[in-house]
């Protein structure tokens, strides 16, 4: 049985997809810098908003330093604010999930997002109290794909009482995520309409987390590696 879930925040917890979309878009075309939704999808969706800046200048054959990708990301993160500040909905079926999770698993939440993004959406929905921790991009780790987030977040579950890696599951929305769960060894479900060829190195596929539990995910997550034996 699944001991804890660790939560990305953008596209599993909260409906942040088209406000993140828009803004970086609109932000680069300010500066002259169009890509389409499709290159969006391929090169940026799963990042955090800095690195995000940093492949669609890169893809596009515009050099940037550091400052000029600083500067980008910050204009870029107050259009995102401005779209979110009169209120962000949850994804689907997220709110039931972890209401039915609490008792059953430890949860937590391993986000490229920052920390005052997640820390307003989850109090304003009620759901702060649900999350024994909150790593978010603003914390001290390299960014996912790197496994160190995760890495992390499974030394803080220890910090209380010890957890089996066999028996933590990640639920992404993006091929970086997915990276990076797997890398610290944990089993991966991703959560969403992420192409399947994108998912493959997943443990499971989940349109939507609508009708999901503990015991749900455990089985999907499980499967593949049953399969794969």
């Amino acid at each position: 049985m699944i001991q804890a879930v660790l939560f990305e925040f953008d596209g599993v917890l909260a409906d942040t997809r088209d406000a993140r979309r828009r803004a970086l878009l609109d932000t680069l075309e300010e500066d002259g810098v169009r890509i389409d939704d499709a290159d969006y999808a391929d090169w940026c969706a799963s990042l955090p908003v800095g690195a995000a800046v940093r492949t669609a200048l890169a893809r596009s054959g515009v050099h940037a330093d550091d400052t000029r990708v600083d500067l980008t990301a910050v204009r870029a993160d107050r259009k995102f604010r401005a779209l979110v500040e009169s209120g962000l909905s949850l994804m689907p079926g997220a709110r039931a999930l972890v209401d039915s999770m609490q008792g059953q698993a430890r949860l937590g939440v391993v986000s490229r997002a920052a920390r005052r993004d997640v820390d307003h959406v989850l109090g304003l929905a009620q759901l702060d109290f649900a999350f024994e921790f909150v790593i978010s991009d603003d914390d001290p780790f390299p960014e996912k794909p790197s496994p160190e987030p995760y890495l992390a977040a499974l030394e803080r579950l220890a910090r209380r009482r010890p957890v089996s890696y066999a028996h933590v599951v990640a639920l992404e929305d993006g091929i970086t995520g997915v990276r990076a769960a797997k890398a610290a060894g944990l089993r991966c479900a991703v959560v969403g309409t992420l192409p399947v060829h994108l998912a493959v190195n997943a443990d499971a596929l989940i349109p939507s987390l609508v009708g999901q539990t503990a015991a749900s995910i455990d089985a999907l997550t499980l499967g593949k590696r049953t399969a794969e034996r």
